[in-house]
């Protein structure tokens, strides 16, 4: 069964008993939709559609995954401190009404504003692990030198090891080429044409982005299947293709954690000693 409508054809309940089966009019829709701007869901939308989503849940749970080993790996590094035997502070910054930025280095590593001088600096703050690891990424060549010797090679190794993580963490896929996407304008659904889709870790992989001429106009949740209906082959690749890498990294992450267990082993077993 097909209702039509202003610009419109949408099918629905197919496969089901009494019902017409649609799938032996995907070649006639293929037709309509190449040679006009006419609303109409095939079929297969509909099952690229649902396996979107499913594919879409079992990236999700790799992420998650991902995120365990991330979190894991970063606190790792507590078992190298204090890091340094006396605590450094260094100034990065100053700003009118803010006043002093400083780096601290010492049982923790952070940085903070401050009136005070870096010399007269006294005070102590409690950090996150992302945190500590922010300042690290930002700081790294002003904080190594400051660290205890004996701990500077393992220091960077467990640093350049959750890098590597955590860049399978920043992943986006795109795909170009000519896309029409429907929208909703008051009563009507007109259709609307990018050149570019993409979606990204960022958002889970929850949201489709898309644009033409390198303009960004609009995104939605996976879940709009009456405006991505026409696209849906083109977001199953996408994951298709995020869910191959994020396995392959998953594999990668797991090896570098075991690493980092294998570096921090030696630090908790002198410390026993």
């Amino acid at each position: 069964m097909l209702l039509a409508g202003r610009k419109s054809l949408f099918p629905f309940n197919f496969s089901l008993g009494g019902m017409i089966d649609l799938r032996g009019f995907e070649g006639k829709i293929q037709e309509i939709r190449q040679k006009s701007e006419v609303y109409i869901v095939s079929p297969a939308d509909v099952e690229y559609y649902s396996k979107c989503l499913h594919l879409r849940q079992e990236i999700w749970n790799l992420l998650g995954r991902i995120d365990e080993y991330l979190e894991k790996a970063m606190e790792s590094l507590k078992h190298l401190q204090p890091f340094a035997k006396k605590r450094s502070v260094i100034e990065l910054e100053r700003r009118k009404y803010y006043g002093i930025k400083i780096l601290v280095v010492g049982h923790s590593i952070y940085t903070t504003w401050t009136y005070r001088s870096p010399e007269e600096y006294k005070g102590k703050r409690s950090v996150d692990i992302k945190e500590m690891f922010d300042t690290i990424f930002e700081h790294k060549d002003k904080i190594v030198p400051l660290l205890r010797k004996s701990i500077r090679d393992d220091f960077l190794e467990i640093v350049e090891l959750v890098e590597e993580i955590q860049k399978c963490l920043e992943m986006e896929i795109s795909r170009e080429g000519v896309f029409r996407i429907w929208e909703r304008d008051g009563y009507e659904i007109k259709p609307r044409y990018a050149d570019r889709i993409w979606m990204s870790v960022a958002d889970r992989f929850y949201k489709v982005y898309y644009s033409s001429e390198d303009e960004y106009f609009a995104n939605d949740d996976i879940t709009e299947l009456a405006k991505f209906f026409e696209v849906c082959e083109t977001i199953y690749d996408i994951l298709t293709e995020a869910h191959r890498r994020l396995t392959e990294e998953l594999g990668k992450c797991e090896e570098r954690l075991k690493q980092i267990k294998e570096i921090v082993a030696l630090h908790t077993l002198a410390r026993r000693l």
